[in-house]
Formats: structure tokens, sequence, C-alpha cells
């Protein structure tokens, strides 16, 4: 069996004993697995199974003493099994997996899955943390209501092993409790900077304009720019950093602000010659420009990376799924297979994470090889 007890053995079982005939690492296990294999409701779960119970049993090493649960105790387990501790396991997985690089990119990003409201639930909207270069979620935290965000972000820092990290996020989380936490776990932060932060955006903008004015009375405004042709658009951003704060008085109540940043984005429609022009801007405790524009650049890419592949190659806006834990813990489970799909090599490039899926699906071997990265083989199981 793959090594499940070393992230799950401490989940507690919330089905009866005597009423408990599977047993839950295996559930979970297969869950995993089905996913995985393009299957998104309990239904297909179950039907996977069914039809690939003998290599369960020898390729995964799983004993399904009492065959394939149905789908009804798929989604039993999955609705009682406590989401906080399930998301404790994960973060323990991911922790185990990732590689610690000084200066990586971690964005902090939520998420509302549509899917998961009807007259009796509220949508399930999860802020999830996001590592570009290894392709992991490095935890999670669900929240009723996308305005919650503000109060979930210090609650996600506090759980996370982020030191040496850059912290992206964006306006909503300009919160001083948040650059607090960051700091305080001994990582940096570029967080974007909109009208809830009324004076340090004022401050930033008149900064800024008057450089533009007067560019020579600004020595210490360090300017970098970037260019990429693609998906019929030509996109010319250019990124300015300033370390002077001597005009914002409040600066002392932001742990470690270093520097205000400002991103004009240039975009020109190739086919109609349309150009869109806007202005964004930041804070940070970095003062280096080339690290305060990659990691702009890559928080950007969490909408593409993460947000989009869920909604479309794991159908996560028509997840129909809504009892108790069960729409929070499925999320955590396509967070598992993401990570296994991202650096899964199909011999073909660019091949999407739905595709990659259903490739999953009709090929056991691929599904192994996907496998191996999230849950590896153990001897001792």
């Amino acid at each position: 069996m793959m090594n499940m007890k070393l992230y799950f053995s401490n989940l507690e079982d919330p089905r009866q004993k005597t009423k408990t005939q599977h047993d839950l690492l295996e559930i979970i296990a297969m869950t995993i697995i089905a996913v995985a294999g393009d299957c998104d409701g309990w239904d297909e779960i179950e039907d996977f199974c069914t039809e690939n119970e003998e290599w369960l049993r020898k390729k995964i090493g799983l004993k399904l003493e009492y065959g394939i649960p149905s789908a009804d105790t798929f989604a039993r387990v999955w609705s009682k099994l406590d989401s906080k501790e399930f998301k404790k396991s994960f973060m323990q997985w991911a922790g185990s997996i990732r590689k610690k690089i000084k200066g990586e990119v971690l964005s902090i990003d939520g998420k509302t899955s549509r899917g998961s409201e009807d007259e009796e639930h509220s949508a399930i909207h999860m802020v999830s943390a996001w590592l570009h270069d290894q392709k992991i979620v490095l935890g999670q935290i669900a929240v009723p209501e996308k305005t919650n965000e503000i109060t979930a972000v210090p609650d996600l820092v506090k759980m996370l092993e982020i030191e040496d990290c850059i912290v992206t996020a964006d306006a909503m989380s300009c919160q001083k409790e948040i650059v607090k936490e960051i700091i305080k776990k001994k990582a940096d932060y570029v967080i974007g900077l909109k009208g809830n932060q009324e004076t340090l955006l004022e401050y930033a903008e008149l900064l800024f304009t008057d450089y533009l004015k007067n560019p020579g009375l600004y020595n210490d405004i360090t300017v970098t720019e970037t260019l990429n042709v693609g998906h019929g658009r030509i996109e010319k951003r250019t990124y300015r950093l300033s370390e002077d704060l001597s005009g914002f008085e409040q600066r002392k109540l932001w742990k470690g602000l270093k520097a205000v940043g400002m991103v004009h984005s240039v975009i020109t429609d190739k086919k109609t010659g349309e150009i869109t022009e806007d202005d964004r801007y930041y804070i940070s405790s970095l003062s280096d420009i080339e690290t305060f524009a990659r990691a702009v650049r890559q928080h950007w890419g969490i909408e593409a990376s993460l947000h989009h592949v869920l909604d479309v190659s794991f159908s996560e806006d028509d997840s129909k799924i809504h009892k108790d834990h069960a729409p929070d813990n499925l999320a955590v489970i396509r967070h598992f297979v993401l990570s296994a799909l991202a650096f899964l090599d199909v011999g073909k490039k660019n091949v999407s994470a739905l595709r990659k899926r259903k490739m999953c699906g009709r090929n056991p071997q691929l599904l192994l090889l996907a496998l191996d990265r999230i849950l590896p083989p153990h001897p001792s199981l």
C-alpha cells in the first residue's frame, strides 16, 4: 500500500467502530487515485475503483477486505471527516515533498467554488497558498465568504513554514496584521494596494505621479521592464520601486515595509490594434527591483496555474457536492492531484491537467507515475 500512514495516521475515523467495514486510509487512497484518474463524483469514484479492483490490490497494495465501498459510503465518510484535521495532514504531506528555496514566491489567494452553494449551504471560499515553481499548494483554509479572507490569511500564514519565501497577495490582504505575521515568519512580502488603504495608496500615487513628471528628482527609484508576445497580445510592463517612505507618517505601523511599487501595463491587441493601459500599486518588504518584478509576475500567474486549472480540469465550479465537510475535503483532494499532475511527463509538451487526467484514467501505468510524486510506496506498508 502507498505510504498513507505517514500523512493520515492522526486522522480520527468519524464512523462508529461497530458499524465500520472499509478502512479509512484505503478510502482516502482510493479517492485520490480515482480523482487523478478523471473522476469527479462519488458514483464515478465507485465505478473507477470497481473496474480497477484487482489493480488496486496488486499495484497499490490495498487489502480491500470488504471489497469496494459504495458511492454512499464514500460520500458519508468524506462528509463526516473533520476537514480541519484533513488539511493538517495535507500540510504535513506538502511540507515533506517541497524543497525550501530561498526567495521562492508563495502566492496567497482565494477562490469560490460556485457549485458548492445551494439553498442550504453557502459556497465554499478556499484561500490557498501556492508555490509557483514547485506547483504545490502548501496549505489552505476555507471561509464561508470572500470577505472573510481578511481574517483567514493571518491564520493561514501562522500554519505555514514560509521562512525565506516571498509572500504575494492581492489588495484585500493589505492589512497590518497580515504583514506582521509574514515578517514574524521571517518571510518577505509583495502585496497589492488599493482603496482599502486610502492613505497609503494616496502616498504611492502622488509619489509616482510626481516622479513621472520630474524623474530627475528621484534618483532612488529603480525601474525594469518586461515584454511578452503571445495569445494575440503584446504585453509591456514597467515596474518601478521606491524606498522613499519619508512622507508616509504611518510607515512604522507596517512591519517590514521598505518600499512602494508601481506597475504600468500596456497591452496591445495584435488583431485590432486596441491598446489598454493599467496602473497597479504595491507595498513590499523588498528593495530589489528585479525580485519585486518577479514576485508580481508570478502572483498574476496563480489564476492560470491554480484557479483556472481547478475550474477547467477538475470542474470545481460545477461540483454539486454540498454536504457538511465533503466539499471542503474534496477541494483538498484536488490540490493533491494537481500537484501529482504538474510534473507528470506524458511524452508531449504543453499537455493540460485535464488531458493528463483523462490519460491517467485510461493508462494505469501513467497513473502510477503520477501517484509516485504525492504518495510514494513504502516497504513497511
